[in-house]
């Protein structure tokens, strides 16, 4: 039984990771005032590229590293349309799942003569567990630098009150461009780790609403990192509790597949009331 606890234990811990490491970038980017639901096409563009470049390199680290720095890049991305174009941030969002849904689908395709699925070579796989301890650090040193920093202090205030932070010095747009970036690189690093290090295939639906979970772990911590470990936790478990049963045939296949979706938007549900985003979250600036 102890040894059981201790399986079902890890297999959470596994499972939390991309859904922890895409809620910690949201929770930054939200931090600074801007919106990014594209995290689902994140993940999926870091899952594919990671495969991509360390199949064709024989490398896996060399696909996690890109798959970062394309998050930065599409971070960028959205960040230059949320900040200095000033245009719509959900409307920005969905056309990145979109994008990336086509993308990946067609890519798959293309490269590997294979229809939505392909398993991750060897010499493409990377060891989980680096990645695992990688992404705690994170969540804890974003933590520490939000609510412990000058830095965090800056980054709050401008998405509290961005025209505040703007009459005191603070570049308003380079503070959410940069937050925005680095919080689209851990999505797509949390898509690389599935397809390299957990999942270990790359598929045209691998993130499985993963990165709408993770938005719903942001809220449930109220914008915390540290209470997004414990939501992303709370997910894992039910993940990993989901293939326990299948494995055991407690329950049909079709209940232990939505296991996870149904207690997130039950532990969202909850907290609902209580969770307070920053006053300018998602609201564009502009300089007077």
């Amino acid at each position: 039984m102890a040894e059981a606890a201790l399986i079902l234990l890890e297999q959470t811990v596994y499972a939390s990771v991309p859904i922890l490491l895409a809620a910690v970038g949201e929770i930054l980017t939200e931090r600074s005032g801007v919106v990014n639901i594209g995290l689902e096409g994140l993940m999926l563009i870091g899952a594919f590229v990671g495969v991509l470049v360390g199949d064709a390199t024989g490398s896996g680290p060399a696909g996690i590293v890109v798959a970062w720095a394309v998050g930065i890049a599409l971070g960028f991305l959205h960040g230059a349309i949320a900040v200095y174009a000033r245009g719509d941030q959900i409307v920005a969002g969905v056309s990145m799942n979109l994008f990336a849904a086509g993308l990946v689908a067609y890519g798959i395709q293309a490269q590997w003569h294979v229809a939505g699925y392909k398993q991750t070579p060897s010499w493409a796989l990377v060891d989980p567990n680096w990645i695992v301890a990688t992404a705690f650090l994170i969540s804890i040193a974003i933590w520490f630098i939000l609510f412990k920093t000058r830095l965090g202090i800056i980054i709050r205030a401008v998405g509290e009150d961005p025209e505040a932070a703007y009459n005191v010095g603070i570049d308003v747009y380079k503070v959410r461009l940069l937050a925005t970036a680095f919080g689209a690189s851990l999505a797509s690093l949390g898509g690389a780790y599935l397809s390299q290090a957990y999942l270990t295939v790359v598929t045209k639906e691998i993130s499985a609403g993963r990165g709408f979970i993770a938005l719903a772990d942001v809220v449930f911590a109220n914008w915390n990192p540290l209470l997004a470990i414990a939501g992303a936790l709370l997910f894992g478990f039910f993940n990993a509790l989901s293939y326990w049963l299948q494995l055991y045939g407690f329950v049909r296949y079709e209940i232990t597949q939505i296991l996870p979706y149904i207690a997130t938007l039950l532990v969202v549900a909850g907290a609902i009331g209580r969770a307070r985003p920053p006053r300018s979250l998602g609201r564009p600036f502009k300089k007077e």
